[in-house]
């Protein structure tokens, strides 16, 4: 165009003599060549004409007809065709994308900074129409979002076509060329267009027939008039060339079918591209564009149409006419004057120009909503997030923590809903979002599944889910539908706005499917991790370069204790260390890590592990931590085994089943590594008081411990104890510290020198300092000043030291070769005697004695070497145990009971012994630390008998709950039926006993080894309120002694007239007979003074006809008896 201008600039300087040798050398050869070319114009016409009236205009004077021509060829032309033209192995996706305004299956259009590119294949772009829409349920307007098939379902846009678009594939396909692109000018503009070019073409026509037949004389060819072959033919050239130009741009219009949307409620249209897209050798930046119209707003869907396919007679005629026209004007012009072959040439610039600039008006880079934080969102491909807070004016959002949910409430759907409305507005926009760019939801562009928040929401999700398949496979009741609460803040980006105090949004599992496993909408956590991690890289500056640390707790109270310290390397470190970092670079109401400063993490006072993950994984991890708190509210009780477990290194690390169960969740689904998991699982687990108990009596441990030991290796023993010991807190450090110790007495015991003095050197570490200070101040922990120890702790250190020193100094004077210990233990001030400090009214004579038991028990090695004899009933071991509970000195307690057990083997009743005595004593302590090392606690004494009968013959009802409350059977064994705890308190008459062990479940029916009930021995007692007790309990009235008795016939004399009166009331069988066939009423009557039991028996219903074996009824019996007032009673009156 430029070179055409170039050239016509030349016409006034060119010299009257030289016009008809520049005119002939111009004009007659290069003009009516320039029709054949215009590439590029040609194209972009027939790829953005819709309309009839775009075909003529572009017929109109054309240029490009060899374009034209091969344009028709390529889109609908036959295989010879192509191949004719050099497109043989041309796909249609080429030509399309070339050649039509519309999309197809293979063909999209993309956003390159401010232009439009016409691109192969699925590119990721999604088109959202939001349009506004009244709730029916409160009457306010509300914005939807949700494509164009979305917006003509529900009503808010239509199509007059004849055929609806709704179902089209390439409806989701966005046309951006056609609603974007171009700025449409109006119709005006278009018909003066039209009407120019015929003004044009019929001008050019009108000058060649004034110089042919009006003015021959003066426009002759080489000084003769002009062919008379030169006008028809132009005349018809011209006319097919302009019905041949006109077909092909027909034929390509048609080529694609337009279908025209209008919208019928308010409306806007986003498109919506991601950035770093590669397609082909381009790469695409993130675009956001919006369209709306105040008043009518259309939307102009082009789909590829084929109804030119194989329509051969159309397709050769049109370009039969093209070519034939060309032609003909050509060789029409070659004959007529120059002049109109200029006047051709300038119709043919000037309509150049006009369809050019018809569509000049493009759209420009500035409308791309997002070019300020393009670099941002590339970062995590965060377009959907940018775009929600656009959508809905936020300026941030954030997650909250929540006031705890008591364990009371059995769902947070009984929670109160705090509501936020902002924040439940743009998380159900994104979820929206992500529903349209979902696998599901899109079938022509490609997924946006490769985005890190979708990735990371899907592992979040499938975590999620198979945890909750895995608790419910524990047992526990979940419900078929479960919801955990988070909470949120956001702040508006509206001027004058303020930030939502914060509200709560619930987000629910579904059980379903025959395998009824758990189900989570996805896209409703991709939402919240996507929003919530846009939101934290907006406000970081340095996110990118800063690394992540999290804090280990759940808050920043928690991260501060010591006790955090513990559990950390007990149960969570595997190879990051711990470091304290400053309060002020963390929220914890808000999340639970932080961003680490470019100088690095300054010392502070908060504990937190460094960590690999990006935020994304960070945020998610946070979220899998609030739903781990409410589903950890429906557990009782964790179970699974706990173990120590050897690490790398020869490091030991604390283990449980189950919660070994919940990290292969939280790994196999890639959200994070194991000590990801466990720094989330942990700390909630010790929260809701469902972490295990792991102490060094655990029996794993202790199995571990006498594996050790059985192979010589004292030393691993030792420190596998010490382990647990440094990292331990409150009853599980002094369990682990009393089994230490006893492990030391154990060793100064051996016959093992070697062992000895490591049992010794244990002892004096034991004496010199306290094991968890020590351990502490290795690692190098700074505590604050309200960390340090307390008194009560020191008080605690303080007595069990004093006991340990005591034991090694008695084995030292009492054991033979272990007198070396003296000076060291005297140097570590360990005492040669423990006082009396519970000043009890016991002889000193029996407190001695017991004392000189205890410095037996603890310094015996074997019954058969030593002499030792126990019985396991003496009553100075009554007396030993005594002194040490009345003193609270629980280290020797510890340290004879499980001498016991070690013992129980040889003399199996000192079992039952300590289960009595710490019944006796009522010593929680004593009794827990027999359970833990699984003592039998229904185990029997010399008798046979367990505790829980000794203790019910005694009435001691403490002790009874004491034993019933932590798993004593209240009917005893079968095994030894004499040993039946609720017939010896019947027996013994205590009532109190009697009744707490009928509120505990005790057999109101079992039988002692004599075949006699509870009930029967309540009446040989003649313990009446124990009989009315039992009979108001349930108890059997029918039961037959060795006797052949029941308990009515048994009562049928004058002496038991008030339990007889009782058993009838409560349903005794009045008529009951024994193996002769006697009833009450025969008994009677041969008793003296049994006039009142006949009286009560006849006003009680007694049948006086019933027989016995004999046939003798009660009068026969009176009869023969001469029993004058029982003949007179049971005679015929009665």
């Amino acid at each position: 165009m430029l070179s055409i201008l170039f050239f016509i600039s030349l016409f006034p300087l060119v010299k009257a003599d030289d016009w008809e040798d520049f005119t002939n050398n111009l004009a007659t050869d290069l003009a009516p060549l320039i029709t054949l070319f215009g590439e590029r114009l040609t194209k972009q016409f027939l790829s953005e004409s819709t309309r009839t009236l775009d075909n003529v205009i572009f017929a109109l004077s054309p240029l490009g007809v060899l374009t034209s021509v091969v344009s028709v060829i390529r889109i609908c032309g036959s295989s010879s065709l192509r191949a004719f033209v050099g497109r043989a192995q041309e796909g249609p996706a080429e030509a399309e994308s070339e050649l039509l305004p519309c999309v197809s299956e293979s063909t999209a259009e993309l956003f390159n900074d401010g232009g439009i590119t016409r691109v192969f294949g699925r590119p990721k772009i999604v088109e959202i129409v939001a349009w506004e829409d009244v709730d029916l349920n409160t009457g306010e307007k509300k914005t939807k979002i949700g494509t164009l098939k979305d917006a003509l379902e529900e009503k808010a846009w239509s199509c007059k076509s004849k055929v609806s678009p709704s179902e089209l594939p390439e409806l989701d396909v966005p046309n951006l060329s056609l609603n974007k692109g171009i700025k449409r000018r109006d119709q005006f503009w278009f018909n003066c267009a039209a009407i120019l070019g015929g003004v044009l073409q019929s001008g050019a026509i009108m000058y060649a027939v004034l110089t042919v037949f009006v003015y021959p004389q003066h426009f002759q060819k080489d000084d003769k008039a002009v062919a008379s072959y030169a006008f028809p033919l132009y005349l018809i050239g011209s006319t097919l060339l302009f019905l041949g130009m006109f077909f092909c741009a027909f034929i390509m219009e048609r080529s694609s079918k337009e279908f025209y949307l209008e919208a019928e409620k308010p409306s806007k249209i986003y498109w919506l591209q991601p950035g770093n897209q590669h397609v082909g050798d381009q790469v695409f930046n993130a675009f956001l564009a919006v369209s709306e119209e105040p008043d009518s707003f259309r939307y102009i869907k082009s789909i590829r149409d084929r109804r030119f396919d194989r329509k051969y007679l159309e397709i050769y005629s049109t370009l039969a006419s093209t070519i034939l026209g060309f032609i003909f004007q050509f060789i029409g012009l070659r004959g007529l004057h120059a002049s109109v072959i200029l006047a051709q040439l300038g119709s043919t610039f000037l309509m150049a120009i006009i369809r050019t600039c018809l569509r000049t008006e493009r759209m420009t880079p500035d409308e791309n909503k997002m070019k300020d934080d393009r670099e941002l969102m590339a970062h995590k491909q965060q377009e959907l997030d940018c775009f929600a807070f656009y959508l809905e004016k936020v300026e941030y959002f954030n997650m909250v923590s929540l006031p705890e949910r008591p364990a009371c409430i059995p769902s947070p759907r009984s929670m109160p809903h705090i509501e936020a409305p902002l924040a439940r507005q743009l998380i159900q926009t994104r979820t929206q979002l992500a529903n349209l760019t979902s696998t599901s939801d899109q079938s022509i562009n490609a997924t946006w599944n490769d985005m890190p928040i979708r990735q990371i929401a899907q592992n979040l999700a499938q975590t999620i889910e198979s945890t909750m398949d895995l608790i419910s496979g524990w047992g526990v009741d979940l419900g078929k539908i479960f919801e955990f609460r988070l909470g949120f803040e956001c702040r508006s980006s509206s001027p004058g706005s303020v930030t939502q105090s914060p509200g709560t949004y619930s987000v629910g599992l579904v059980r379903c499917g025959d395998a009824l496993r758990w189900k989570m909408q996805v896209n409703e956590l991709e939402a919240i991790i996507g929003l919530w991690t846009w939101s934290l890289c907006k406000s970081c500056d340095d996110f990118r370069s800063s690394r992540i640390f999290r804090i280990v707790g759940l808050s920043e109270e928690e991260a501060s204790k010591e006790e955090t310290y513990l559990y950390f390397h007990k149960w969570i470190f595997r190879q990051t260390e711990a470091r304290l970092v400053p309060s002020d670079l963390i929220d914890d109401s808000r999340r639970l890590f932080g961003f680490e400063p470019k100088e690095g993490l300054p010392l502070g006072d908060l504990l937190a592990i460094r960590t690999e993950n990006e935020v994304e994984t960070m945020a998610a991890q946070d979220i899998f931590i609030q739903f781990l708190k409410e589903v950890c509210l429906n557990i009782k009780e964790l179970g699974g085994e706990v173990d120590v477990v050897s690490g790398i290194q020869n490091s030991l690390l604390g283990s449980c089943t189950r919660i070994d169960e919940l990290v292969s969740c939280f790994e196999a689904n890639s959200l994070g590594s194991r000590e990801d998991a466990l720094l989330c699982i942990v700390p909630v687990l010790r929260n809701r008081n469902l972490l295990p108990d792991l102490a060094a009596d655990c029996a794993k441990v202790r199995a571990r411990r006498e594996q050790l030991i059985s192979k010589g290796k004292w030393r691993n023993a030792f420190e596998l104890l010490r382990w647990l010991c440094q990292r331990s807190e409150g009853s599980q450090f002094e369990r682990s510290v009393y089994e230490l110790g006893s492990l030391c007495r154990r060793a100064l015991l051996n016959n093992s020198e070697t062992i000895r003095k490591e049992g010794f050197a244990q002892t004096c570490k034991l004496l010199n300092s306290d094991i968890r200070e020590e351990f502490l101040q290795a690692q190098k922990v700074s505590l604050s000043s309200d960390l340090t120890m307390s008194q009560d702790r020191i008080e605690w250190w303080r007595s069990f030291s004093s006991q340990l020193g005591w034991t090694a100094w008695i084995i030292s004077t009492k054991v033979p070769g272990m007198s070396f210990m003296q000076p060291g233990l005297k140097s570590l001030n360990a005492p040669e005697s423990l006082s009396d400090l519970a000043g009890t009214n016991r002889d000193l004579e029996a407190t001695q004695t017991g004392i000189r038991a205890m410095q037996d028990w603890l310094t015996v090695r074997d019954l058969e070497n030593t002499g030792f004899k126990r019985s396991g009933e003496d009553e100075d071991d009554q007396w030993c145990f005594d002194w040490a509970v009345e003193n609270k000195y629980y280290g020797l307690i510890y340290f004879l009971l499980l001498k016991w057990l070690e013992m129980s083997e040889h003399i199996p009743a000192l079992v039952t012994l300590g289960y009595s005595l710490a019944a006796n004593k009522h010593s929680q302590f004593a009794l827990q630390i027999l359970l833990r090392q699984g003592a039998e606690i229904d185990s029997p004494d010399i008798q046979g008998c367990p505790a829980l009968f000794n203790q019910a013959a005694l009435g001691n009802v403490e002790g009874i709950v004491l034993l019933l409350d932590n798993g004593a059977d209240p009917n005893g064994s079968d095994k030894a039926s004499h040993g039946r705890p609720l017939i010896a308190a019947v027996y013994g008459g205590h009532i109190k006993a009697t009744e707490s062990l009928l509120q505990y479940g005790a057999n109101l029916n079992v039988l002692d080894h004599n075949g006699m009930t509870a009930l029967w021995w309540a009446m040989a007692s003649d313990h009446f309120d124990i009989v009315e007790l039992l009979l108001s309990s349930g108890a059997g009235t029918e039961s037959v002694g060795s006797d052949g008795l029941t308990p009515l016939l048994w009562a049928a004399t004058e002496k038991n007239l008030a339990v007889l009166e009782l058993l009838i009331n409560h349903g005794a069988n009045i008529n009951a007979q024994n193996n002769s066939g006697k009833t009450a009423l025969m008994r009677a009557v041969y008793r003296e003074h049994s006039v009142p039991v006949l009286r009560l028996l006849l006003d009680k219903g007694a049948d006086v006809h019933m027989k016995d074996d004999r046939g003798l009824t009660a009068l026969d019996m009176a009869n023969k008896a001469n029993f004058y007032e029982a003949i007179a009673i049971l005679g015929p009156s009665s």
